[in-house]
């Protein structure tokens, strides 16, 4: 199996994880891969990202936890076919995300909560 592959599948599966609650977001993203040529990889990270960073929307806006973690299952189901993600998804994440928050570095939470502080307040 190669590494993309390997990559997305395990992608599939954390966010499946913390859609079940067997995994917090935070734990999720410590060992996501380092995946920088997979925009799909990137755009999953993020994804991840935001439902951490939008807790108070997912509390306070009827409906948006559901949306939020239907879109999340989507792109589990679509990684865990090694396919790649939809184009006007990729779109979205080029128009919002300039940042690239999956790095190379070992896990740094206080780095990690920065880099999303400057991501949310784009």
């Amino acid at each position: 199996m190669d590494n993309l592959k390997k990559n997305r599948e395990f992608v599939s599966l954390l966010i499946k994880k913390v859609l079940s609650n067997e995994m917090t977001v935070l734990e999720a993203v410590s060992i996501f891969p380092k995946e920088k040529d997979d925009i799909s990889i990137k755009c999953a990270f993020d994804a991840l990202m935001h439902r951490e960073a939008d807790e108070d929307l997912r509390k306070n806006i009827e409906g948006y936890s559901q949306i939020q973690d239907d879109f999340l299952s989507d792109l589990a189901v679509i990684l865990s076919k090694n396919q790649p993600l939809p184009k006007n998804i990729i779109m979205q994440y080029y128009k919002f995300h300039e940042d690239d928050l999956i790095s190379d570095d070992k896990f740094d939470f206080l780095s990690f909560l920065k880099k999303v502080k400057r991501m949310i307040n784009f």
